[in-house]
């Protein structure tokens, strides 16, 4: 009669330290995704006598060293249907701080059925050519304009981002190395109001520019912000059309021997979203684009081929959009651990994960309300992210690939 319940209690000591463990490994994954990989970077870098603060100017002896022509350089602008700010765009870039005869602007225009193509064709620059696409998908689309592009550098873009004047030259400067294949630019959020989503995507963003700036400094940077970024034309390698050229192309250059590098003086600015349904379904879109594309380049994620690469792309991207299983893990573990031992330890160990998902579904429960509970848009910002990295990864894993401009 005693002896089950003997059997339950063994057991129940048996599962709680492994349950223990389980919650430390996921809770310090987490730590290092999130903060712990930054502050590593940085150390290394102090040790090593590198940067770890961005550079407050570009050093103006930069351009008379190393400048005496500056390369030929056509800004890639893909695009479908966005007539309402396609001009403003082009202006933006005509405005650049940089030889009139050096810069081309091609507009490629993936089957855009509102007044873009004749708005692009009635501009009297002759620096502006329009490609039209046939709906090929934005990638797609970028393979089939670049044919036609003979210049030193392309840079590619989109129309929803706003360069500064000194943005190219700012880039240029950059390839006098000739180990750099891809400059990455700085694209920061303005115009971020009160709203939790909003003030939290530049929280984000910055840990992230953070990371670039580090990991650039190390000669191990793979990532790019595919609305400002600029390669060499001789090192583009066409793309997969389900792929982004912001994942596929910086590791097609590191794969060739070359580095990328973030130039922080190259600063471009766009709009912080304000729907979440906008934010998780772009969010999606990037996570299932980039692990199907990271993974073809399974080569750079070989910690014995390529040490400095594989390190910085599993704790940068691959460990980040593996953050929700994690997150699971530990919130689960804990949970578990609190009803096997109640007390006051187990209590504190899955409180602040159970507070976190309180706060996060509060939040949610705000998102069109002028009421504001600290910690809420917070929490609900985070769990918003990884809900999108764990539907993004289940679906790069059951094979589905985007081929359209802006869907997921």
């Amino acid at each position: 009669m005693l002896a089950s319940p003997i059997r339950n209690k063994r057991s129940e000591q048996r599962i709680a330290p492994v349950l223990w463990i389980i919650t430390l490994i996921a809770t310090l994954t987490l730590y290092w995704i999130y903060d712990g990989y930054g502050r590593f970077l940085a150390m290394v870098c102090w040790l090593t006598g590198k940067e770890t603060i961005v550079r407050s100017a570009t050093p103006k002896v930069q351009t008379a060293d190393c400048i005496t022509t500056w390369p030929t350089v056509t800004v890639l602008l893909t695009v479908h249907n966005e007539s309402a700010i396609i001009r403003r765009r082009i202006d933006n870039i005509l405005a650049c701080d940089y030889p009139p005869d050096r810069l081309q602007v091609l507009i490629a225009s993936d089957g855009s059925t509102d007044a873009t193509n004749s708005i692009v064709a009635a501009m009297s620059d002759a620096r502006v050519c329009l490609y039209e696409s046939p709906g090929l998908g934005k990638t797609g689309t970028q393979n089939a304009a670049i044919r036609s592009i003979q210049s030193d550098i392309i840079v590619f873009t989109d129309a929803d981002i706003l360069f500064e004047p000194a943005w190219l030259k700012g880039v240029a400067l950059r390839f006098c190395d000739s180990a750099v294949g891809a400059v990455d630019g700085r694209a920061i959020y303005r115009g971020c109001s009160s709203d939790a989503i909003q003030v939290n995507q530049g929280y984000y963003w910055n840990y992230e520019l953070k990371l670039r700036w580090l990991e650039s400094q190390l000669g191990i940077l793979a990532v790019v912000a595919g609305a400002c970024f600029a390669v060499r034309r001789n090192l583009f390698i066409t793309m997969d059309p389900a792929i982004g050229e912001d994942c596929i192309v910086p590791l097609d250059i590191v794969s060739q021997g070359f580095r990328v590098v973030h130039e922080p003086q190259a600063t471009a600015y766009f709009e912080a979203e304000e729907d979440s349904s906008i934010t998780l379904r772009r969010r999606i879109r990037m996570t299932l684009r980039n692990w199907q594309g990271t993974w073809t380049r399974a080569s750079l994620l070989n910690p014995v081929l390529h040490p400095g690469y594989a390190f910085a792309l599993w704790s940068h991207k691959l460990l980040r959009w593996l953050s929700p299983v994690f997150l699971a893990i530990a919130t689960c573990s804990s949970l578990g651990q609190f009803i096997l031992e109640p007390g006051v330890v187990s209590c504190l160990v899955f409180a602040p994960f159970g507070l976190m998902f309180a706060l996060a579904a509060i939040g949610w429960r705000l998102t069109a309300s002028e009421t504001r509970i600290p910690g809420a848009g917070t929490a609900y910002s985070f769990v918003l992210a990884n809900t999108a990295f764990l539907i993004g990864i289940w679906r790069a894993m059951t094979g589905h690939r985007i081929h359209s401009y802006r869907n997921a």
